[in-house]
Formats: C-alpha cells, structure tokens, sequence
C-alpha cells in the first residue's frame, strides 16, 4: 500500500509540474473551477482543470488535450476528450480515476484593447468511469492568456 500511495503521489507532483507551465489561466465562478492550460492559440493544447471551493476528499482534476477546430482573431473554437481524477482516492485504496468527459469550447477575446483578456465558455457531457451515471455540465468564465 505505502508503494501505490508514493505512485500517485508522484503522478500528482509530475502534473503539477507540468501545469506550471501554464500560459493561460481561466477561472469559472459559478463551478468553483480553475484552469490552466498551455497555449491555448495553438493548434493543439493542454486544459487542466482543479476544483476549488471543495472538501479535501472531492478534489478532482480533469485533464484533456483540447485541438483548436476554427480560430480568429475574436475567438478561437475547440474541441476536446479527457479523464476527471481525484489522486486523493488512493488514501482509501479507491479508483482515482472518477470518470471520461468531452469538451466543447469558445474562447472569446471581446476587447479590442486587451486582447488577453477572454470569456470562455464550454459544453462537457461527462460520465462516471464504470458509464453509469451521467451529467452535462457547462462552464462560464473568465480567463487571462499571459502568450501570444
């Protein structure tokens, strides 16, 4: 047990790690949700979402490779699949992985004048991972992209 509790915890610090290199940070207040993701100006990018405003038990993460579908200079359109986890599970000796979801997303850059600035909104049919239960969720926020 103490071998597969050090596993996931270096997982956790491995995507930690990577999600440091965020250039582009999203924060969706009616979920409690934070984002932070790689370029999201590229053709294909990297969205990891944190729970925030939880207890300790139902932190989850989801993870997903978004791939850019239309992009112009107003807004950029995208598309994406992933894994929603929850690495403290493996206390309890649970499944960390809590279910598979898919992403359908606009990002607007509405201000001529700050054109980091974005609104983000996204369409995310999720699904518990045994495809037992189902939940469609939806995300408004507002978001900062710190590159080009």
């Amino acid at each position: 047990m103490p071998k597969r509790i050090s596993l996931y915890i270096t997982g956790l610090m491995f995507g930690m790690s990577i999600t440091s290199y965020a250039q582009s940070v999203v924060y969706y207040p009616f979920n409690s949700i934070l984002g932070l993701s790689t370029n999201p100006s590229k053709a294909v990018w990297l969205d990891v979402k944190f729970q925030t405003n939880s207890y300790f038990s139902s932190l989850s993460t989801d993870i997903s490779p978004e791939i850019n579908l239309k992009k112009t200079p107003k807004s950029i359109t995208y598309l994406g699949g992933g894994v929603k986890m929850n690495y403290l599970n493996a206390i309890e000796n649970n499944n960390i992985l809590e279910g598979y979801f898919m992403n359908f997303g606009v990002r607007l850059m509405p201000f001529e004048k700050y054109k980091k600035v974005q609104i983000a909104f996204e369409i995310s049919p999720y699904a518990g991972r045994k495809f037992d239960i189902g939940v469609f969720r939806t995300n408004f926020g507002i978001g900062y992209n710190f590159s080009r």
